[in-house]
């Protein structure tokens, strides 16, 4: 008898839980594979095909961006070869099936755009908790739900660091933050309503957590009050900490380590970004421009000949 396609994507996402997914993986698998099963109309598992997955996601190019239309790829993908590694298809429908993710650049808020967003927080209980969060937000480059389930234990303010707890993959961590984000969060705590070690760091008037949408509307609202152009979000302000530091170190590994990132892979992407910063420093530390700096009299006489090399390398090109 065939097996409904609502069963399977209940059993996949069952075999996702026990594999130790976190909710909000749960929830982008649930999400993309019911949105799926309503347009495509298929009741049973075994009517799935590839022509059938390729209409769906055409169907999805036409009203989502392309580096949108990745993620049900993605899930869909998943989901195939989990059905064909436990029997429930013969085959593979999306073996060999690719789509190339696009190469986007992550927008990045202006310097002046976060000052205006501190500014926009006053002195209310909201007021001080906002501040707080939008400077520990830039400055440790946490992601949304880590900064959602910080305890007051996790958070270090004579080291000045932060205890990350089941991150990105299930991954303890440390970040970092400096002595300005240390006064908004005392600043903070002063007024917070329940300052034992186990509550949470961020929290509503009656301390309790905030929910899973709360602090992208609270930055949201703090964007238009600061009359920003662009609402500025949870990750863009991950994606200001990462250039940020890169602009005023250079330091790719700083980046990945602060930002507990697996691979160079997004430092890299961050590098794209600071590229005119890269270049003035290399400018004053190029190795070649400095082979004979510190030599004296002999100074100016060398650098003489540095030029003529650059001469010899231009008509050389």
């Amino acid at each position: 008898m065939p097996e409904p396609l609502a069963d399977a994507i209940a059993a996949f996402l069952r075999s996702r839980e026990v594999g130790n997914a976190t909710p909000a993986t749960l929830g982008t698998y649930a999400y993309n594979l019911e949105r799926f099963r309503i347009s495509s109309g298929i009741r049973d598992l075994a009517e799935i095909t590839l022509e059938v997955i390729e209409a769906h996601l055409a169907e999805l190019r036409m009203r989502v961006k392309p580096i949108s239309a990745h993620q049900p790829f993605r899930v869909l993908r998943t989901f195939c070869k989990w059905c064909a590694r436990t029997g429930r298809l013969a085959a593979d429908p999306m073996a060999g099936m690719t789509m190339r993710l696009p190469k986007t650049l992550p927008r990045v808020p202006a310097v002046e755009n976060v000052r205006r967003l501190l500014a926009a927080c006053d002195q209310t209980f909201e007021g001080r908790r906002n501040r707080a969060i939008v400077g520990l937000l830039a400055d440790s480059g946490l992601r949304r739900e880590e900064a959602r389930r910080l305890r007051i234990a996790d958070m270090d303010l004579v080291a000045l660091l932060v205890h990350v707890r089941a991150g990105k993959g299930q991954r303890d961590g440390v970040t970092f933050f400096g002595q300005a984000t240390a006064s908004l969060l005392r600043a903070w705590l002063a007024v917070h309503p329940d300052p034992r070690p186990a509550a949470f760091l961020f929290c509503t008037r009656e301390g309790l957590q905030l929910g899973p949408t709360a602090l992208t509307r609270i930055l949201h609202r703090l964007s238009r009050r600061a009359g920003l152009d662009r609402r500025v979000g949870p990750h863009a302000l991950r994606h200001f900490a990462a250039t940020e530091m890169l602009r005023r170190t250079g330091d790719l590994e700083l980046v990945r380590r602060v930002l507990r990132h697996a691979t160079l892979t997004m430092a890299l992407l961050y590098a794209t970004l600071t590229q005119t910063e890269i270049a003035a420093k290399f400018a004053a530390a190029s190795p070649v421009d400095h082979l004979w700096a510190g030599r004296g009299s002999a100074a100016s006489s060398r650098t003489k000949s540095s030029r003529n090399l650059l001469k010899a390398a231009e008509s050389a090109s």
